[in-house]
């Protein structure tokens, strides 16, 4: 039997591994840590702490469209003007 949706969401849950790769990557180009932009996420009305928002982008705990989005948001603006930006999820495939 298959496992159920991690979040309701079924679209969601087939790109979320997807989805968190793309973090990864975004905030390695950015010599970033989820915790150096865990304020602006915060800023930008994302709920997570700290340990959360970390654990949700190893894969430790299923990340959210909502949350993957606002955390993309705030590693883009983090860097820098010709660097590959990380995607929205509704960009991903």
């Amino acid at each position: 039997m298959a496992d159920p949706p991690r979040s309701g969401d079924p679209d969601w849950d087939r790109r979320e591994m997807l989805a968190r790769r793309h973090l990864q990557d975004g905030l390695a180009r950015g010599g970033l840590v989820p915790d150096a932009v865990w304020v602006d996420y915060l800023t930008l009305g994302g709920g997570l702490s700290a340990e959360d928002l970390a654990a949700a982008v190893t894969g430790d705990l299923p990340l959210r469209r909502r949350d993957h989005d606002l955390l993309a948001h705030a590693v883009n603006e983090r860097l820098a003007a010709d660097v590959e930006r990380v995607p929205y999820s509704d960009q991903i495939g």
